[in-house]
Parts: structure tokens; sequence; C-alpha cells
């Protein structure tokens, strides 16, 4: 299991990243991470945006209206809204005066696991152009590749930034999540809300490490009620985890 050399520049680079403002320890952001871009790329598409640089974070969206064009963002903006102390409801006003994942605003930061994008996450998606342009047989091959190696860049990133929050959707990428972000051998307190179900920790940098249900699929986090709750949780970690900061 060997990637192309043009697959593995792009993918230990800031590849299926949205961007926005990363921070750093002196003025750490709010990561949100997602499992992979939907859509799915084409063969042809792929092969474009693994031409780009990403040596850098890309910068973000270039207005919140762009933000709030995917249902994705929507949902999510509830919840940083509920984070930030305000409710569910007021997701748009939020998304306009905050402008989370955007060019030049502060704050917050949006990446993805896997930098290829699928329509699902289907084995089956694998395209077989896709082999002859990372160097992997099968999506199998593609995901080990990543666990072993993008995982690592990944906590990299969380190690010298240390965000106060990384928020991941995907209860089902749980051990991906743990990889990538929290510290070998120590594992999530597992709590219950409506039903759904809230893992977190926090690691050795002090960011709180959230994996919360996807929340656009029915049987995900997507009632408002929940995802408010959710988020007055998600705060209160993020209170308890800053005065172990001070």
């Amino acid at each position: 299991m060997k990637a192309s050399n043009e697959f593995e520049k792009w993918a230990l680079g800031y590849s299926g990243c949205d961007g926005g403002d990363i921070g750093s320890r002196s003025s750490p952001a709010i990561w949100v991470c997602g499992i992979e871009w939907g859509g799915g790329h084409t063969p042809e598409a792929l092969i474009t945006h693994m031409e780009e640089d990403v040596n850098h974070p890309p910068k973000g969206y270039a207005d919140w209206k762009e933000n709030l064009a995917y249902i994705f963002n929507r949902q999510v903006m509830k919840m940083l809204s509920a984070i930030n102390g305000g409710s569910v409801s007021e997701y748009k006003e939020f998304a306009e005066r905050v402008q989370p994942f955007v060019d030049s605003r502060r704050g917050y930061f949006k990446m993805n696991l896997y930098p290829i994008g699928f329509k699902d996450t289907s084995y089956a998606r694998w395209h077989d152009n896709f082999s002859a342009i990372t160097g992997f047989q099968s999506k199998a091959d593609y995901l080990a590749w990543c666990s072993n190696w993008r995982f690592p860049q990944l906590r990299k990133w969380a190690e010298q930034a240390a965000p106060k929050l990384i928020l991941c959707l995907g209860k089902t990428y749980i051990d991906d999540f743990q990889s990538a972000f929290h510290d070998d051998g120590c594992d999530f307190t597992h709590e219950v809300i409506d039903d759904r179900d809230l893992f977190w920790g926090v690691n050795t940098q002090g960011s709180t490490v959230a994996v919360v249900p996807f929340m656009v699929n029915r049987n995900g986090l997507v009632k408002n009620t929940s995802i408010q709750k959710f988020g007055e949780r998600i705060a209160q970690l993020l209170t308890n985890a800053g005065k172990g900061r001070s």
C-alpha cells in the first residue's frame, strides 16, 4: 500500500479543509471536523484539487452567506450558537455576526478527517480511476493509509494550535477522531442527552474533544431542542477545561 507522491503531498497538507482561523496557543480557536466533503469528487476534480497549494490553512468562505448555503453548516451554526451562549433559533444572526469559517474572521476553523469527497461513506464509491491517481487499489487501502499517516499530521496541527474545542461530527467515526485528536490510551467520557450520544475528553494540550452524532441524517442530532442541550453541555465542558488551562 503505497500512496502516489502527488497524493501523499496533498493528503498530508491542508486538503479537505474549508478553512477559517486555525488559531494558536495564544488565541485558540474552535475547530469543527467532519468526515469528508460531501457531493463526491470525480477523478478530474480530484486531480484539480491535488494541484492546489495546501501548505497553509485555507482562508475560508468568501462571506457568511456562502457559509449558510450548506445544510451541514446551518446545523453546525445552530450548535455553535448554543455553545456561544445563544440559542439555536438565532443561528442565522450568529452566522452573520460572528462569521465562523469566513476569510479574515477569527475564532473558527472547519476541516475533515479525510481529504477526498464521496457522495456517501460506502466502500463501493471508490472509482477505478482513483487507484491510478492515489496509488491505492481500494477505499479500504486509502482509509488505512490516512489512519497511519494523515491522522498523525492532524494531531500535530492540534498540538501546535491547541484549539479550545474540537467538535467532531459523526459518532461512528469515534475511533478515527480519537486517533486524530485525543491521547493514546485515554478513553472518552460518554453521556446521553435526549437519547443521543455525546463523547468527550480533554487532551494533553487542554483541548476539549467532543464527538457528537452526525447532524444531517434523521437518526442523528437534528432536533433543535437536542442541539441546544448539546451546545449548553459542551459550553459547560469548555468552562471547566478553561479553569484547568488557567
